[in-house]
């Protein structure tokens, strides 16, 4: 078979890039996608004044490009995700990130399988550690006044 010049191909209007312009033209689904994708991105209380090329909560986000200097989406995650659970199902099922940017939701996913590999005795130490921080007493900055209770104390010590 004779290898067609790329001049050829232009004249046959079929060049790989017109080829390519004229397959997503023709998918059925890519003007269905977009409608979704916006309906999706419209759950977003920010979506009327947001700029940000990639949205967490657009279907078509791996079809989407941005630069560096591109405003990134500034929503805090627990809010996507709270979003995305408001979506209905058929929105729901298309974006399998639940509201969060891939590489958010694989370290979520990745600690989730790191905790659920821990020994249960283990388990057990962290979420007392956790627990004993969060009934602490904050330690004071610099410069503030030191109360009493904040003062240390050897554990032999008795109070006076």
């Amino acid at each position: 078979m004779k290898q067609q010049t790329l001049e050829e191909l232009i004249k046959k209007n079929d060049s790989n890039l017109t080829h390519r312009i004229n397959e997503t033209k023709n998918d059925s689904f890519s003007g269905n996608k977009e409608a979704l994708s916006l309906e999706s991105m419209s759950y977003c209380s920010r979506f009327e004044d947001c700029s940000a090329p990639k949205c967490p909560l657009d279907i078509l986000i791996n079809l989407r490009t941005e630069v560096e200097e591109d405003p990134r989406c500034e929503m805090a995650k627990a809010t996507r995700h709270k979003y995305w659970e408001s979506l209905p199902d058929f929105l729901k099922s298309e974006l399998r990130y639940q509201g969060y940017f891939e590489s958010e939701y694989s370290r979520m996913r990745s600690a989730r399988e790191r905790w659920l590999a821990l020994p249960e005795q283990q388990k057990a130490e962290i979420k007392e550690r956790m627990k004993n921080m969060k009934n602490r007493k904050p330690v004071p900055m610099e410069g503030e006044p030191i109360d009493e209770p904040y003062l240390p104390q050897d554990p032999g010590d008795e109070p006076a």
